[in-house]
């Protein structure tokens, strides 16, 4: 077995040398995709880029849809086709036909860092079985900052984990081992919802190490509308009562999700009686705006540190979101799927 090193105390060449002795393509980065060939493109080359290149093996997964342009396929190492049946599919068939002893996930509309990998890579060999990175720069439309402070807040959470328990694969690293023991991702999610956080749950549940690397950025572009943000946050809550009934003793608890947000879910369906007390009064009202404002208080000093002119908006935000997220478990309730 290889020598592990203190991550934090090393440098990248002499954890290179004496922790796994990268040789050629022993890291493989895949990225599903489709039917988004531009947005691929600019992935594409940026992990060219990367400083670790000439240890990548890059797998473009399609997920049904049309061919590549030549022009974008030739920046990948491999790209394979397969039907279309979401993403968790797409990423299976990635990772099964690369070879790398680490296999590293993003997402087609992703602009990786150039030291992406190498950051990723240096977790994942201080003895991580899985790696969680972030995302940066979400756009410059107002509902588009919001949703990164809100990224902000709850990576400022995951730090003060040494071991956390969710990875999204917009930023994600496995060891091969892992994936193999675990199966890989539930095909069973048709959508870009959920699948990597169920794998979450299974890694946790067998007793693998989760770690966080918040150096490994992407870029990313968040939903530019109020509207697309809240369809994408009920799909998040839709999806999470799924694996919630999979994993009920995940239900109130994990690094990822600030307590305040939970409280947010709670207090947005109280509304409508709280309206309805107006007969009798405003206090019940003051009541639960007080609560609301109070609730937004991690989440405004966040806004207030990195993106001032957000601090007036952010319990505007926080209803809506809670909103979205209690009307997406709402629905998650009633869902007919089978849980396995």
């Amino acid at each position: 077995m290889p020598r592990v090193l203190d991550f934090q105390k090393v440098s990248f060449q002499e954890f290179k040398a004496e922790v796994i002795g990268i040789t050629s393509k022993n890291i493989s980065v895949v990225v599903p995709a489709y039917n988004d060939p531009e947005n691929l493109d600019k992935c594409l080359e940026a992990l060219s880029r990367q400083t670790l290149r000439n240890e990548l093996e890059i797998v473009v997964s399609l997920d049904g849809g049309d061919n590549l342009p030549s022009e974008v396929a030739e920046r990948a190492d491999r790209v394979l086709k397969g039907e279309h049946s979401g993403p968790a599919g797409a990423r299976n068939r990635g990772w099964r036909a690369s070879t790398g002893e680490f296999v590293l996930f993003t997402d087609s509309d992703c602009v990786p860092y150039p030291d992406w990998a190498e950051q990723m890579v240096l977790v994942l060999g201080g003895g991580a079985d899985a790696v969680k990175g972030v995302y940066t720069e979400g756009g410059s439309r107002t509902i588009q900052r919001l949703a990164q402070i809100e990224f902000d807040e709850r990576y400022k959470l995951l730090q003060k984990h040494e071991i956390i328990d969710i990875i999204d694969t917009y930023s994600a690293g496995y060891r091969r081992s892992v994936l193999e023991s675990t199966g890989g991702f539930d095909e069973s999610f048709p959508f870009p919802d959920h699948e990597d956080i169920d794998l979450s749950c299974r890694m946790t549940g067998e007793g693998y190490v989760l770690r966080f690397a918040p150096l490994a950025k992407v870029s990313h572009r968040h939903r530019e509308t109020w509207g697309k943000y809240f369809r994408m946050k009920f799909s998040r809550g839709r999806w999470r009562m799924k694996v919630v009934k999979r994993y009920p003793r995940r239900a109130g608890t994990d690094t990822y999700t600030p307590k305040c947000m939970k409280l947010q879910i709670i207090l947005c369906p109280l509304l409508v009686p709280v309206l309805l007390l107006l007969s009798v009064g405003i206090l019940p009202l003051a009541l639960w705006g007080g609560l609301l404002i109070l609730s937004t208080i991690p989440l405004t000093l966040t806004a207030f540190r990195s993106d001032p002119p957000l601090v007036p908006l952010v319990p505007i935000f926080a209803f809506w979101r809670g909103s979205a997220l209690f009307s997406g478990l709402l629905r998650g309730i009633f869902a007919s799927e089978e849980v396995n």
